[in-house]
């Protein structure tokens, strides 16, 4: 059969729209590059915050009404788990796949193929057994749904570790994402994540290891690091520093000039370890993800965080001191529930203080189910607002005279596009280090080179957000 996925959210979802992809064409079903194209539409969805729910009921309701007969729509990921009712309520969808059962996408489409049609719906649900922790919520009449006795965790990673090695992935450009564990053992106050993905469930190092090994082989040069929790990781199977024990490990099975980005590292989890061995390693970009939601102490408690913003400091400091030109990232909320004046204040005093090199920042979205969501003086939307481009203001400057550091020197650009000006002159599109994929900025060179290419470039002028340069 013919299929297309289209994925919405964060980086994990790419992953798991990656195994769903490795799985089908494994199988012997082909991708198609667009919906109306496709015997089976998939939509990996999202449900972080409101406006990422609604974002994936309207994909859903969409295709549901572009649907052809014969043609098959599947909703997956996190909205199909946390808000498993009002997905299938959609019109047009036909199965629905957890967050953990998405390996199981093969089965679904078999079902299909072997007469499960889609248009008027079944007068019984297809029995595929569970792939998780837990049943899902009864199916709707006609639905396919995922019941049958639950699995244990090990059986769960052990069929995550066939795929890795009896799946040959096919990769688009020269990044790719490796999720290294899913689920948080964190519980802030205004995050649904742990009430649908569970407790932290490391991969086995050696699963990690392998796919690293065959994405380097498969060409790809960039492979950035993912999960809930990155510092966190081997913490469940009793490992002491688990995530520097992986970066050893996986920068002896990949070659020199490959990078490895870590995306989503919790400052509490940066050990003196960790630092030494980012430090140590030239495959390890001197980048790091830290969200840190706020900078006052009583607001980090009321989330639930660790409120301990002097040792947050001390760690960025020792970052820096081993890896000068350490780029740093990180997000921010505003508008949380009870942040004061004083407390927003802090905030940008501490951005000013710390000179952070990347910030995004979230206005606080109202999850029910939350404990942020029952907190009293919750924050009208126009203060919101008016702080988040504030913090933003701020934070432009800032991000400004940090990418001016570069201006004169001589940075390696990984290329991922090429095109031309008006007037017919060459100009390339690509990353540094300093850049994650679909986040940061971008570097733009005069000349030519292939796209997959790591250049030299030497950088002529920065802006708030980009650099741009010539071939060196």
């Amino acid at each position: 059969m013919r299929y297309y996925i289209l994925t919405l959210g964060c980086p994990k979802n790419s992953v798991d729209s990656e195994g769903m992809h490795s799985i089908l064409a494994a199988q012997g079903h082909t991708a198609v590059p667009s919906s109306s194209e496709a015997d089976v539409v998939i939509v990996n969805t999202c449900s972080f915050i409101a406006a990422a729910r609604d974002e994936t009921l309207a994909v859903l309701r969409e295709m549901g009404e572009q649907k052809q007969p014969q043609q098959h729509l599947v909703a997956a990921g996190c909205m199909a788990e946390s808000h498993t009712a009002l997905v299938q309520a959609v019109p047009g969808v036909d199965a629905t796949l957890s967050t953990q059962q998405w390996m199981q996408i093969g089965n679904v489409v078999r079902q299909f193929e072997n007469g499960a049609a889609s248009g008027p719906r079944p007068s019984r649900s297809l029995d595929i057994p569970v792939i998780g922790m837990s049943a899902t919520a009864p199916a709707a009449p006609g639905m396919i749904a995922l019941v049958g006795d639950p699995v244990t965790p090990e059986q769960v990673q052990g069929y995550a570790d066939w795929r890795t090695t009896q799946i040959r992935r096919t990769m688009n450009g020269p990044s790719a994402y490796l999720k290294i564990s899913d689920g948080c053992n964190l519980r802030c106050a205004f995050c649904t994540i742990p009430s649908f993905k569970g407790d932290m469930r490391s991969k086995p190092m050696g699963a990690i290891l392998g796919e690293a090994q065959e994405l380097a082989a498969l060409g790809v040069r960039e492979i950035v690091l993912v999960a809930q929790h990155l510092t966190d990781y081997g913490r469940d199977l009793k490992l002491t520093d688990g995530l520097a024990t992986l970066l050893d490990e996986l920068c002896q099975v990949v070659p020199q000039d490959t990078w490895i980005r870590l995306m989503y590292a919790y400052p509490h989890g940066i050990t003196p370890r960790l630092i030494e061995t980012m430090a140590r390693h030239p495959q390890i970009c001197k980048y790091l993800d830290m969200p840190l939601q706020h900078a006052h102490s009583d607001m980090l408690r009321r989330m639930r965080r660790p409120p301990d913003t002097e040792r947050t400091k001390a760690t960025i400091a020792a970052l820096r001191e081993a890896m000068p030109d350490l780029a740093l990232r990180s997000t921010f909320i505003v508008g949380y529930p009870g942040e004061t004046k004083e407390e927003f204040k802090a905030l940008l005093a501490f951005l000013e203080a710390v000179q952070i090199d990347r910030v995004g920042a979230f206005r606080y979205s109202q999850e029910p189910g939350t404990h942020a969501a029952t907190l009293p003086n919750q924050v009208p939307a126009y203060t919101t607002e008016r702080r988040w481009h504030r913090l933003m203001q701020t934070q432009q400057p800032i991000s400004y005279e940090r990418n001016r550091r570069w201006e004169g020197r001589t940075i390696t650009v990984l290329v991922e596009g090429k095109g031309e000006t008006e007037d017919g002159q060459p100009l390339l599109v690509g990353r540094s280090f300093r850049d994650a994929p679909e986040v940061d900025g971008q570097v733009f060179i005069w000349g030519e080179a292939p796209a997959g290419s790591m250049i030299q470039a030497t950088i002529t002028e920065a802006t708030a957000y980009d650099l741009w340069g010539e071939l060196a």
